[in-house]
């Protein structure tokens, strides 16, 4: 699937960066202290896709070739475990499509064994704002909607305050229904590189 293999080859990628960056400045220096007020951004490649039944027909659309990016606050309870506010987006334009999407989540960060290892998880409101001319016409201008967030990653500690590492997060809505679209999910995914600040 093309979504899939171009996700894999940027993950593969940062992957590569982080592990270089990681060996450059011998990230086992410094232990993984997550205790207090975080800050952190993520950025990368993004695909979304919509799915909709439309007269008893099921309808999926893929949008590929966007970037996306994530900002968050959050406070960590222990070394193994952090609670942030994160806002999600992702933007593609070109000349059938005019996309932007977001959604503010409250987040889990759960880090097992209070390594580099990470799985995240979140609920909270999704908005989209999307233009399509082919091949359905979609003129939603800020819907919103129910939105979950899944992700996973590893961070590799350069600095006794610095983490940087690769995720990949994937975050759907729910719309309710309207006029030609039934049973609405809009979700997009990320491969992003992660950078974040333990203060």
């Amino acid at each position: 699937m093309i979504v899939t293999n171009r996700i894999r080859h940027l993950l593969l990628a940062l992957i590569a960066l982080s592990l270089l960056a990681a060996e450059t400045a011998r990230a086992g220096d410094y232990h993984n202290d997550r205790r207090g007020l975080m800050l952190g951004f993520n950025v990368g490649g993004a695909n979304a896709g919509l799915n909709f039944q439309r007269l008893g027909a099921d309808i999926k659309r893929e949008i590929e070739g966007g970037h996306g990016g994530a900002l968050r606050v959050g406070f960590g309870l222990s070394d193994h475990f952090v609670l942030s506010f994160e806002a999600y987006g992702i933007e593609k334009q070109d000349a059938a499509t005019d996309l932007e999407a977001g959604a503010a989540l409250v987040t889990a960060t759960w880090y097992p064994g209070g390594g580099g290892f990470f799985l995240r998880a979140g609920v909270g409101t999704g908005v989209t704002s999307l233009k399509m001319t082919s091949p359905e016409f979609i003129n939603w201008v800020e819907r919103e909607g129910d939105a979950a967030l899944l992700g996973l990653g590893y961070e590799w500690r350069l600095g006794r305050q610095f983490a940087l590492g690769v995720a990949v997060d994937g975050v759907v809505t729910e719309y309710s229904d309207t006029f030609g679209f039934h049973d609405t999910e809009f979700g997009f995914g990320s491969a992003s590189l992660q950078l974040n600040w333990y203060l």
